[in-house]
């Protein structure tokens, strides 16, 4: 008997008070277009034309970024100069295409000593490290790494890190190296890092953002979390960008003050349209909310990716065979930035940064091969880790009613994937997730946690487990962590007791947001398209999902993929509509689903073309029963 919908809860998602539905001929001309735009708190008309055709001129004035004029005038001033500059990464994605963001706009400048640094995932771990500015300062080093032969010390561009690094920045001036933070993610306002200066979103409440900025020196960067998120506290910025788009705002500024004029030459504009896909790559990997700026940034920079000049961008394009598909959303997070994240997750990130910036076209190819090669060795590493996480869950009872966080640590984790895994028992149990590898020799246990909408991690980590911990940093929805693994027990102990105070048992039922209802006779090819005005789809504009009651199966549905594990099945209504419905990973109810059963099911809309036609298909998201009147 087919149950899949019991298992979760249905509830329709509500429009935010004082937003206001716009009339038809305002959103795209279909009903159901205004209501997508209202529940995205989009009310105007002005407002409905900017998401449905973001222009580039929708951009902000890169000037208004808080600290960006300070950091382009002192760079602007080391390109004249020649002066070394070194820009130093994170190994994720959003860290990989902020450096090539500002590498080639150096060298497009005219800069000959301009080098990329990013530290090793496991070795080094997230973050500025003072041993690699020590570095800098031995002349061999920087001969090595592209900086030149004399004695002039380079001028460092953090990008996508550093805002916490209080320490390391002391250490950077004391070394006599100027420092020039570019970041996104969360900080103490009290206790900034001082730099040349920085630049960040959420800076605008603080004077004095350029030159001599003085921050308290102490245990400021001990965050292992490889990526946390900013919470946004200026209700002025509704999408804060990440750190390609930092970077990006970084580079179009710095040209600017380069030329002193706000019109740039021709180069540098066609430049900055094709910097446009790597900012793009960056804000979709590193899932900040898709409107607003964001959303422009990368409705262009999709448009780019395909007809770029980069050599190592259509290396990885051509490695991943989507020369002949609309690279889309979709593709940028499964697809391309698993690629580059892969060998930073398995070994160095060096080489993602080197495919984006100075690779040769034989070296590209050779690279964009060896991160799929990579990519594949990862999604081996976790699926392996993935079932026997799940294994361990079951065994040992993890997902107990009364136990409402999952912490799980094994000698044979590979810290470069278990916050992937984490995110997967999350998806499957709907709790916290705390994955910890266990080092014996350094007698540490290191990983990443994951969490739900219904509950604060970082909260929820501070309020007793984190005592536990030799290091613990992130945000709402995720954390980095580090302890002995004899405190592994007291830590879970705590961490649970503050779960289950804020998660009541029925919040382990997973929630369906619907954003309308509709009959299957409405499911057009037009509509669809029309709903394809709303991508890119990404956190803050999800994937519409539609309810359609009472369809009924045509025939008895089918298995379909590899192993059997996805569900085909055909519905119609009884005036003579009929439509495919695919559901990816439900391929065990199709024995639950005969031939002429009605049943209510929640999907995404898509457009599926094979063998030239075009007709649109039903992507399901739930199938249950139909409930009777």
């Amino acid at each position: 008997m087919l149950t899949a919908g019991t298992r979760k809860r249905w509830v329709f998602r509500d429009v935010a008070d004082g937003v206001e539905t716009l009339d038809a001929k305002d959103a795209g001309g279909h009903p159901l277009l205004a209501r997508l735009l209202a529940l995205r708190n989009i009310a105007t008309p002005d407002d409905a034309q900017r998401f449905l055709s973001p222009k580039l001129n929708h951009l902000d004035d890169p000037a208004d970024l808080p600290g960006c004029a300070a950091a382009a005038t002192r760079i602007a001033q080391a390109v004249r100069d020649q002066q070394p500059i070194l820009i130093y990464g994170d190994y994720d994605v959003d860290g990989v295409t902020a450096s090539a963001i500002l590498w080639h706009t150096l060298k497009t400048l005219g800069h000959e000593h301009v080098a990329t640094y990013v530290p090793h995932r496991l070795d080094e771990g997230y973050g500025l490290n003072a041993e690699a500015f020590s570095s800098m300062t031995d002349s061999e080093w920087r001969k090595a790494n592209g900086l030149g032969e004399g004695d002039q010390l380079p001028l460092v561009i953090s990008v996508d890190c550093g805002i916490t690094a209080v320490d390391v920045a002391a250490h950077a001036k004391s070394l006599g190296i100027e420092l020039i933070i570019t970041d996104h993610h969360e900080f103490d306002a009290d206790d900034l890092p001082d730099a040349v200066a920085l630049v960040h979103p959420e800076l605008g409440g603080i004077s004095d953002l350029g030159f001599g900025i003085s921050g308290k020196a102490d245990d400021a960067n001990v965050s292992e979390h490889e990526s946390p998120k900013p919470q946004n506290p200026n209700p002025k910025s509704p999408s804060p960008l990440c750190g390609a788009g930092v970077a990006f705002k970084l580079a179009w500024q710095t040209a600017r003050t380069f030329h002193n004029a706000d019109r740039l030459p021709a180069e540098l504009q066609n430049l900055m349209c094709d910097l446009l896909a790597f900012a793009a790559l960056g804000t979709i990997a590193d899932i900040v909310p898709l409107v607003g700026e964001n959303r422009v940034i990368t409705v262009h920079g999709l448009s780019r990716i395909k007809h770029t000049n980069f050599l190592g961008l259509n290396a990885l394009i051509d490695a991943a065979e989507l020369r002949a598909e609309k690279v889309d959303a979709y593709h940028v997070g499964f697809v391309l930035g698993p690629r580059l994240n892969a060998c930073g997750r398995m070994g160095h990130a060096k080489q993602a940064v080197t495919l984006l910036t100075n690779a040769s076209p034989a070296q590209a190819r050779e690279l964009a091969g060896f991160l799929t090669k990579e990519n594949d060795r990862r999604k081996n590493t976790e699926c392996r880790i993935v079932d026997q996480a799940k294994a361990m869950v079951e065994e040992q009872g993890h997902a107990a009613e009364d136990r409402r966080a999952i912490v799980l640590a094994h000698e044979d984790w590979h810290p470069g994937v278990i916050g992937i895994v984490a995110s997967r028992l999350v998806e499957t149990y709907h709790r916290p997730a705390v994955l910890l590898g266990i080092d014996t020799e350094k007698n540490e246990a290191k990983g990443s946690a994951r969490s739900i909408d219904a509950v604060n991690l970082h909260a929820a980590i501070s309020e007793k487990a984190a005592a536990h911990c030799t290091r613990f940093g992130g945000h709402a929805m995720a954390a980095g962590l580090s302890l002995e693994p004899d405190k592994l027990d007291a830590f879970r102990d705590d961490l649970i007791e503050s779960v289950n105070a804020v998660l009541p048992a029925e919040g382990l039922i997973p929630t369906v947001k619907i954003d309308a209802e509709l009959a299957l006779c409405d499911c057009a090819l037009q509509l669809f398209h029309r709903l394809e005005s709303l991508a890119p789809f990404g956190r803050s504009n999800p994937k519409p999902r539609l309810l359609v009651r009472g369809a009924i199966t045509a025939r008895a549905a089918q298995r379909m993929g590899g192993e059997g594990k996805h569900l085909s099945v055909s519905l119609r209504d009884d005036q003579g509509t009929g439509l495919r419905a695919v559901g990816f990973g439900l391929g065990d109810l199709a024995d639950d689903l005969p031939a002429g059963i009605a049943v209510d099911v929640v999907f995404q809309p898509k457009t599926n073309t094979w063998r030239g036609v075009t007709s649109p298909e039903l992507h399901l998201v739930d199938i249950r029963p139909a409930e009777s009147d």
